[in-house]
């Protein structure tokens, strides 16, 4: 049963609550951007060259530039495609029919939170890329990438858009008193780990581009999932 919050509780419990969902969807969008503005910030306080040095190191730890790592590069390859724009969009598409398709309203307000979750998870990398325009790494790229480099849009889309997904799978166990909690949250954080890890192995990301992305993703998923509590009861 969908219930809104306090102020709009008298509703009807058919009705999904979406004027509360888009009030929560425009404070993650707020906080996500903000949260890669103020690390942007950060960075330029602490200075490049300490920056660059970060990247260099964490890069050298996993970086496929020798031929055993380079033994990887198919599961690796294969692992970062998840991320990708075609990918999590029919998997944003299928769950979301899935949810609509159970004519619940709690269902119903997860189509939206995944539909939305996809979208502004895109939007915004897509925008903040504009915005600072960084260049690749200066390595040989193990696939071919397009656009800029900060923040990393697969760590957004993993961390903000699968994330949910996880959220969502951890909400309906803790509902439905199901066994196994903490399966979503471990599968979750490995999947996402593996997501972000990928893309400075295969050189494509700095990783300072991946901890921006994360970081944007995880801001949307808290504030999402205030959001959530506050409709399903």
């Amino acid at each position: 049963m969908l219930r809104n919050s306090q102020h709009l509780s008298s509703e009807p419990p058919h009705v999904v609550p979406l004027r509360s969902l888009v009030k929560y969807i425009l404070i993650a969008s707020l906080l996500s951007a903000a949260i890669v503005l103020l690390l942007a910030g950060l960075g330029a306080i602490l200075g490049m060259d300490h920056l660059i040095q970060l990247d260099s190191q964490i890069q050298q730890m996993f970086y496929l530039h020798s031929q055993s790592r380079l033994s990887l590069l198919p599961y690796t390859s294969f692992i970062t495609a998840l991320g990708s724009f075609k990918i999590s969009a029919l998997a944003a598409a299928g769950f979301a029919l899935l949810c609509f398709a159970q004519h619940r309203p709690r269902s119903t307000l997860y189509g939206y939170v995944i539909c939305a979750s996809f979208s502004m998870m895109w939007i915004l990398n897509t925008l903040l890329k504009e915005v600072f325009r960084r260049s690749r790494p200066e390595l040989d790229h193990l696939l071919v990438v397009h656009g800029y480099s900060y923040p990393s849009g697969h760590a957004m889309i993993s961390m903000g858009f699968y994330g949910m997904l996880f959220v969502i799978w951890a909400v309906e166990c803790k509902k439905q008193d199901l066994p196994g909690k903490w399966l979503p949250v471990f599968c979750g954080i490995l999947f996402i780990l593996l997501i972000g890890l990928s893309r400075i192995m295969l050189g494509v990301h700095y990783p300072t581009d991946v901890f921006a992305g994360f970081a944007a993703g995880f801001a949307w998923i808290l504030c999402m999932i205030q959001g959530i509590k506050r409709s399903v009861s």
